[in-house]
């Protein structure tokens, strides 16, 4: 299970956020995932890229002006840049104890699931219900709605970057470690009763079989065609997800930025909104402008 190494790597967060700026409606349009940022007095010129976790290689490949803006940069920064023995198969995998899956799965759900994930590298016994959601669900968005061609390597479009960047030398900074992430996982669903997991992982399973339903891929689908409105006054709706971590992400760059030519690679729905990367920024003094991608 290749795709499913990948998926806990890159853990859910970005798939929420890419709910998120799917639900779209007429306004300030952009169609371009990037955008020019200068620093406050004018002197350092950076980059935001918005990305979206389920595709890869070969997607960002066709964006020549955005890949042409990461290999420019003096520093690359993404979500998470977890050093050997910090990924989230190596946290999972370090975990004392096994789950209970009895209470969250039926039977025929845990026969099927030990056989489809024989092979992962995180070990399926120590995942945590909400962690094995997540990872299904992304999943079952690579594999329904055709996110990666069949010579993707087996890397989120947000690991692909970060490679690409080492690979060139460069500097790469990650905002939030795979410990930080797990934790949020768990946060975003806290109280959740046993029963509602046991049923909203048997429906998951259920469209994994049945090759799911293309409905569903409206998120996707806009993504590749890079048509947003960034609807950048109005509230951000998950505090958890997007309010509190970009005011941490910020803090977090905004020094860089203005020393520093840099390439942010974050979840698009990171950039919407009134919390979001590129309003916050602006309110910072930044001039922050839309750019082609392509």
């Amino acid at each position: 299970m290749k795709k499913f190494a990948s998926i806990l790597l890159a853990i859910f967060l970005g798939f929420i956020a890419g709910r998120l700026a799917a639900n779209n409606r007429q306004g300030e349009v952009r169609r371009t995932l990037l955008f020019r940022v200068v620093s406050p007095d004018g002197s350092v010129e950076s980059y935001l890229f918005g990305t979206h976790h389920a595709l890869s290689k070969s997607f960002f490949d066709t964006l020549k002006n955005a890949k042409d803006k990461l290999m420019a940069a003096d520093i690359v920064i993404t979500e998470s840049d977890p050093g050997p023995g910090h990924t989230a198969n190596d946290i999972v995998n370090a975990r004392t104890a096994d789950t209970q899956w009895s209470k969250y799965l039926t039977k025929a759900d845990l026969a099927y699931l030990r056989e489809h994930l024989q092979n992962s590298p995180a070990n399926f016994e120590k995942l945590r219900p909400e962690e094995l959601h997540a990872a299904l669900n992304r999943e079952y968005t690579i594999n329904t709605c055709n996110t990666r061609s069949a010579a993707d390597p087996n890397l989120s479009i947000d690991d692909y970057i970060g490679f690409l960047a080492k690979q060139a030398g460069k500097q790469v900074l990650g905002l939030e470690t795979a410990e930080e992430q797990l934790e949020l996982i768990r946060k975003d669903i806290e109280g959740m009763p046993p029963k509602v997991h046991k049923k909203r992982l048997s429906r998951l399973i259920e469209l994994i079989k049945s090759g799911g339903d293309t409905q569903s891929c409206e998120a996707t689908d806009m993504y590749r065609q890079m048509a947003f409105d960034y609807r950048l006054t109005e509230p951000c709706r998950n505090s958890l997800i997007l309010t509190d971590r970009n005011t941490r992400w910020l803090e977090k760059i905004v020094d860089d930025l203005q020393s520093s030519s840099c390439f942010v690679a974050v979840g698009l729905s990171h950039l919407q909104f009134e919390c979001g990367l590129i309003s916050q920024l602006r309110e910072r003094g930044f001039v922050v402008e839309p750019i082609s991608a392509i």
